[in-house]
């Protein structure tokens, strides 16, 4: 299982997710077909299962983040450092969503046969609009149209994400400021350096 993931996760990165095909993470995995077919019934389910492990880690780190704000930008900039510290840990996964990112920022569920793929994306989400309503409650910020917000918020964070593969001037660090001074202080907030 874990050579068919790893394999998956290459070809996906080296090829691309929709040009690539079964016979291609099998080659790349060195197993036979059959051995594939024990573990996943198409290549949707090899990135079903990595988009669920990947949003796990994404959802555990960054509500741990946010859960340990003790204010507005401490909310923001420590919960997106959380989010861009997961990718820049792994250059191949930064890669991967890269190389990927119409799969990855868009529905994710056109990427299996039923909605199991964008149940951890939409997670994200969810949590996102439950923190950011804590947040309210406790303080940090005035009443706003959370879910609104959220995917702003989520789609600022991907866009970033997606420069970081190729930019290596954008850090995890210079990445989470700026989108912490974007959304607390609008554009006027955000001054270079």
């Amino acid at each position: 299982r874990s050579a068919i993931l790893d394999a998956g996760q290459r070809v996906f990165t080296e090829v691309g997710f929709e040009a690539c095909t079964i016979r291609d993470i099998v080659r790349e995995s060195s197993l036979s077909p059959g051995t594939f077919y024990n573990y996943f019934e198409s290549k949707e389910a090899v990135l079903a299962e990595l988009i669920e492990e990947l949003a796990g880690d994404i959802r555990e780190r960054v509500r741990a983040a946010r859960a340990a704000a003790t204010d507005s930008r401490s909310f923001i900039e420590d919960g997106y450092r959380a989010y861009f510290d997961v990718f820049a840990a792994s250059e191949p996964t930064l890669q991967l969503v890269a190389r990927n990112q119409n799969i990855f920022g868009g529905d994710a569920g056109s990427v299996s046969s039923g909605a199991d793929a964008a149940l951890p994306v939409q997670g994200i989400f969810d949590d996102l609009e439950k923190d950011l309503r804590g947040a309210i409650r406790a303080g940090y910020f005035p009443r706003f149209g959370v879910d609104l917000a959220s995917y702003a918020m989520v789609g600022a964070g991907f866009e970033l994400l997606v420069r970081m593969a190729t930019r290596k001037d954008i850090t995890p660090a210079s990445a989470a400021r700026f989108l912490a001074q974007l959304f607390i202080g609008g554009l006027p907030a955000c001054t270079e350096g």
